[in-house]
């Protein structure tokens, strides 16, 4: 049996994404200085975990001698304008046709451009084709210096973020992933009067948060109700990620880690008892506990 058949993780490989963001947790917990292994998966096991009725969650994990179980969702884009999907779509269709060859160049053999499909909304064939030109560009210089690439002074016209340009481990031919970031839902914070951030997240917790909600009203709850004593952790993927027969990710809302454990605490206080842990996992932050008791990311 060689090693790769004997990775615990291999129970998860169905899912790729899944199975990508637990070896991230496992892996962060350990540089934290914990001892994390996955233990099974009770949704994947379910003759080896005696449960009646079977309980729907991706992983047991043991961290420091402690199993508990964990599930993983992604953290979802708000319902956008058709139109500025539909321009989503031709971007990343045409921009993975000009960057394919370029990337195989990059560091990891992958590209990851971040971009918003505002500026080509309504524009001309020759604006759009400039502005294709300027991300090759970027792209190019990113390559050719070997680090990430944000150009100030070029894209975009108008109120919409400044394009990005950086690296990713190419697992297979799909070698570019473009992650659109003119999404319209936000937030808004201020210090309280203890000097922590407090946040405004009405807007999002209807349609962002509608995936952790769902989460602990349905599935954690029910794991909850067999398994009272054990912790119960939700980690939560914000990562740009393609699936298989994709041309661009699946959207997906990445929030910082304070305004996600704000998001987290308030859905939580709705469903007491079921959740002890949360974790984000994100493509700026990495992996950050955003929910429960201590700073670290042991349970």
């Amino acid at each position: 049996m060689t090693a790769e058949n004997t990775d615990p993780l291999r129970i998860l490989a169905d899912k790729p994404r899944e199975m990508s963001a637990f070896a991230a947790l496992l892996e962060a917990m350990r540089r934290e200085g914990h001892q994390a292994e996955l233990l099974g998966s009770p949704e994947r096991q379910q003759d080896f975990y005696a449960f009646t009725p079977p309980i729907p969650v991706d992983a047991e994990l043991a961290v420091n001698g402690v199993a508990g179980f964990v599930d993983h969702t992604v953290l979802p884009a708000p319902q956008e304008d058709p139109r500025r999907v539909a321009t989503q779509d031709a971007v990343a269709v045409r921009l993975i046709e000009l960057l394919t060859g370029l990337a195989t160049a990059a560091p990891g053999g992958g590209l990851v451009v971040h971009v918003a499909a505002g500026p080509w909304m309504g524009a001309s064939k020759k604006v759009g084709e400039r502005l294709y030109a300027q991300v090759v560009e970027m792209a190019n210089k990113a390559v050719k210096r070997g680090k990430p690439f944000v150009d100030l002074r070029r894209l975009p016209q108008g109120p919409f973020p400044v394009p990005t340009i950086g690296f990713w481990p190419c697992p297979d031919e799909r070698r570019v992933i473009i992650s659109f970031d003119d999404l319209t839902s936000g937030w808004s914070g201020h210090p309280g009067p203890d000097g922590h951030w407090q946040f405004n997240i009405s807007d999002i917790r209807p349609t962002v948060g509608r995936a952790i909600e769902s989460k602990l009203r349905k599935q954690l709850a029910g794991v909850r109700a067999v398994a009272e004593a054990r912790p119960i952790g939700l980690l939560v993927d914000c990562r740009p990620m393609l699936s298989p027969g994709k041309k661009k990710p699946e959207p997906v809302f990445d929030l910082p880690p304070m305004v996600a454990g704000a998001l987290i605490h308030q859905i939580a206080e709705d469903w007491p008892g079921v959740l002890n842990k949360a974790w984000l996992i994100s493509p700026l932050s990495g992996v950050t506990a955003v929910y429960g008791e201590g700073s670290g990311l042991s349970w």
